[in-house]
């Protein structure tokens, strides 16, 4: 009975640490949705006149339970009807190793090593969105390509859907913007006709919103035709190319931005831990004035780099 209420004594304050830690995050992102309430791809779809129709369903392409299975999809685990649970199954395990980590790698208070459980949650989120945001990035780096192509086969090929998928065979075997343009702009084109374009634009835009004009505007191809509209949409699709690689070097200027803040947070974490495992240094931890120093100072620099991240990816 002694050697149980040892271990309990152990790891219940983990557990206290990690719950802590998920309050606060919960916290975090209701004002984190507060502020970033109306997004780009919004903007975009009323600047186009686009009208949302339909709402998001569990298993739509691209709802948040798409995002998880396809990130858990990396790894080669299946966790379809159980995206949920293994999200939460994995915050509380890679909560837990930072909080551990934290405590006994760094020897901080476990007060402060708190901070590790949010820390844990925040890594456990971005992997989760971190496959979704490859396959976005990856679907506009293609999207210029595919134009190019699509303008010129389109005045030989009036079919459109012959010439999308025609066009498509030219992308990479493992492209994502070739699969998503066979299984879903095709396929469903073949089954429904032109009254699967709003569905498809809506879910157009959920992946990019490069990727929703270009179907916006292949949809009013499909709609109209004639050579006048053909001129037109060689046009606009000339100057989205242009906004693409104005894009894109937008986006490798935010991931440097992103890869600058990961050095920081690198560079003041092993301070910390030369603080910590220093003798002259070590009474001072023990300190509440200075644990919730150290507490805010990892908390703060998590927060910011989740909040500029969400910022550059809202803008992008």
């Amino acid at each position: 009975m002694n050697n149980f209420n040892e271990i309990a004594a152990k790891i219940l304050p983990f557990l206290g640490a990690v719950l802590a830690s998920y309050v606060i995050y919960i916290i975090g992102q209701q004002l984190s949705k507060s502020v970033f309430k109306q997004n780009t791809s919004n903007r975009v779809k009323q600047m186009i006149g686009f009208k949302e129709e339909q709402k998001v369903k569990p298993s739509d392409f691209g709802s948040t339970e798409f995002k998880i299975r396809l990130a858990f999809s990396k790894y080669h685990i299946d966790v379809y009807e159980h995206e949920k649970l293994a999200l939460n199954l994995a915050r509380l395990a890679i909560s837990l190793l930072m909080v551990a980590f934290l405590h006994f790698l760094f020897g901080l208070p476990l007060i402060t090593s708190m901070a590790g459980g949010l820390g844990g949650i925040m890594i456990t989120n971005s992997f989760a969105a971190g496959a979704w945001t490859a396959m976005c990035n990856e679907v506009d780096k293609e999207i210029p390509i595919f134009l190019s192509g699509f303008t010129s086969t389109i005045q030989v090929n009036p079919n459109v859907l012959q010439a999308v998928e025609e066009e498509s065979t030219v992308l990479s075997l493992n492209s994502p913007l070739k699969k998503w343009l066979i299984e879903r702009f095709v396929r469903l084109g073949q089954e429904r006709g032109v009254s699967a374009l709003e569905p498809l634009v809506e879910e157009a835009f959920r992946i990019s919103n490069s990727l929703g004009i270009m179907i916006f505007l292949i949809g009013r191809l499909w709609r109209t035709g004639g050579m006048e509209w053909k001129r037109s949409f060689a046009l606009a699709s000339s100057n989205l190319e242009g906004v693409m690689e104005a894009r894109l070097m937008g986006l490798a200027a935010g991931n440097s931005a992103k890869g600058a803040v990961k050095l920081i947070i690198g560079v003041t974490l092993f301070i910390i831990l030369v603080m910590a495992r220093n003798p002259v240094f070590k009474s001072s931890m023990e300190t509440t004035a200075v644990q919730a120093v150290y507490a805010m100072s990892i908390l703060t620099m998590i927060f910011g780099y989740g909040f500029m991240s969400n910022m550059v990816d809202s803008l992008m």
